[in-house]
């Protein structure tokens, strides 16, 4: 709040150069006489005089005028003399006006600072304001052609005013936040919360609310508190915490600070999550013979959007198999297989596999199992299975040979699996000679000079039978009887002759 005591109190002091007039400056009245002519008197160097406004005394007073000229100077000598206005109180003083008259004998060339106005003899300066103590000086400059007496008087008004400052501040209130612009699944997420108090008041009750995002948490926690306390203006202060993510995407994790001043502030982080995805495949041989080598491979790709580090395919190996080698960077023991698939990128894929061979027959699956740095662990499983392969002997006699008409010989047929594997459905079909008609048979349907034996279901590894068929000589010559072997195994029948002499 401003008050203004106005108060215009005038006051004359005058210096004269020839005669001084103390008299009239200490009763604070004075009228300027006409400039007359005089002796020199002796020379005096300088002159001064004061005035307090408006009591006349220090007491009462708030300004004080101190007038300062030379006592004596030639005619047409140019020189100035001064004014020194000066607050005397602890408050500012407003409309701070000085004024001087001088007589008709003095020239004035010139002040500093200039006059506000300036007319016959009469000069004003608006002086403004003079804060506490302040003094500020006034010179005036001229010159007096004639012997004589110049005269100058000065007068001041001013407003007393009782000031007092008010602080007006500003609060306000900034908040940042930062985390990682891009993190894998697995990666711990580091944040950081700065709040800072922008303005030029305090600031107290100062919370920070924090909200993560669905796929976001902290501790466990989806939502965040922070006390901040007090903060002085320009200070700042630091909050932290690790989040961890279970969802990929971009994840906006927004905050608000508040204040018991009623500013707020809110800041906001996005951070997105990648991860691999990995995906696997096994192809394998799908049947194979014992003893002959054969494939499994694997196809590890990853669907994801970042690459799978570290990635490595396991393989237990069968019991019964041997490895008879791999591709890539494989490792084969303790029953298994490692290959080191090293970084697999997203949208990429990598080849691998295993050659094996087995001396037993049986089906063997191969599971496999691929995993990578924050990929989930996938599995695969293909088999393949391992068979025998039958070999059928047919061995076949006649005795005796040769035979004489009328008398009889004996066909001995004998089937026999040498393989490493069952055979099936297999049937010997005989056609006796022209030479010779069949009698009997064991087991053997006779249909003229056919004979036709059971289909045997399954011959096993290493299995035989053996058939007989008797046959009567009917007709001299070298008769042909021919045998036909038929199996599950036998891609074309096995046929086969056996030549006796009839006479």
């Amino acid at each position: 709040m401003k008050v203004n005591l106005k108060q215009i109190v005038t006051a004359m002091s005058c210096v004269a150069l020839l005669a001084g007039c103390a008299q009239q400056q200490q009763q604070g009245k004075y009228s300027a006489p006409a400039a007359t002519k005089a002796s020199a008197p002796a020379p005096a160097k300088s002159g001064s005089t004061s005035a307090y406004f408006p009591s006349g005394k220090a007491e009462g007073s708030g300004l004080l005028i101190e007038k300062s000229a030379p006592a004596e100077v030639l005619a047409g000598q140019a020189f100035d003399y001064t004014y020194k206005v000066s607050n005397l109180t602890d408050a500012t003083l407003e409309n701070v006006v000085v004024s001087d008259r001088v007589s008709a004998n003095f020239a004035t060339t010139d002040s500093e600072p200039k006059a506000s106005s300036a007319k016959d003899g009469n000069a004003t300066w608006n002086l403004g304001t003079l804060a506490p103590k302040e003094s500020k000086i006034i010179t005036v400059k001229g010159a007096s052609a004639e012997e004589g007496v110049v005269t100058t008087c000065g007068s001041a008004t001013y407003n007393p005013v009782a000031c007092q400052d008010i602080r007006v501040v500003k609060a306000n209130i900034a908040l940042t936040k930062t985390e990682p612009a891009d993190v894998l699944i697995c990666d711990p997420i580091p944040t950081v919360i700065t709040v800072k108090n922008t303005g030029s008041s305090a600031l107290s009750g100062v919370q920070i609310a924090d909200t993560l995002p669905a796929g976001l948490t902290a501790d466990g926690k989806s939502s965040l508190s922070f006390d901040i306390g007090t903060l002085a203006p320009g200070e700042s202060k630091e909050v932290k915490y690790t989040a961890a993510a279970s969802a990929t995407g971009k994840l906006v994790n927004n905050a608000k600070v508040t204040s018991t001043q009623g500013v707020t502030a809110e800041a906001s982080a996005t951070t997105t999550v990648h991860q691999p995805v990995l995906a696997i495949t096994c192809k394998a041989t799908e049947q194979q013979f014992m003893g002959r080598k054969f494939d499994v491979c694997y196809t590890v790709s990853n669907t994801g959007d970042a690459a799978a580090a570290g990635t490595t395919l396991e393989v237990a190996v069968p019991a019964g198999l041997t490895v008879v080698s791999t591709t890539g960077d494989a490792k084969a023991e303790a029953g298994k297989i490692v290959w080191n698939l090293g970084s697999v990128d997203a949208a990429g894929s990598q080849n691998v596999c295993a050659t094996f061979s087995s001396a037993t027959g049986g089906t063997f699956a191969f599971a496999g199992t691929a995993k990578g740095a924050c990929a989930s662990a996938v599995n695969t499983s293909c088999e393949t299975k391992v068979v025998g392969l039958a070999a059928i002997l047919l061995e076949k006699a006649d005795d005796p040979d040769p035979v004489a008409i009328g008398d009889t010989t004996t066909y001995t047929v004998k089937v026999t699996n040498q393989g490493s594997a069952d055979d099936h459905n297999v049937q010997i079909v005989v056609t006796i000679a022209p030479e010779l008609t069949p009698v009997s048979s064991e087991g053997g349907t006779i249909d003229g000079q056919t004979v036709t034996f059971p289909v045997v279901p399954t011959l096993a590894t290493k299995q035989a039978v053996t058939y007989k068929i008797v046959a009567k000589g009917v007709n001299a010559g070298d008769g042909h009887t021919s045998f036909k072997l038929t199996s599950d195994v036998l891609k074309s029948a096995i046929t086969a002759e056996e030549s006796t002499h009839v006479y």
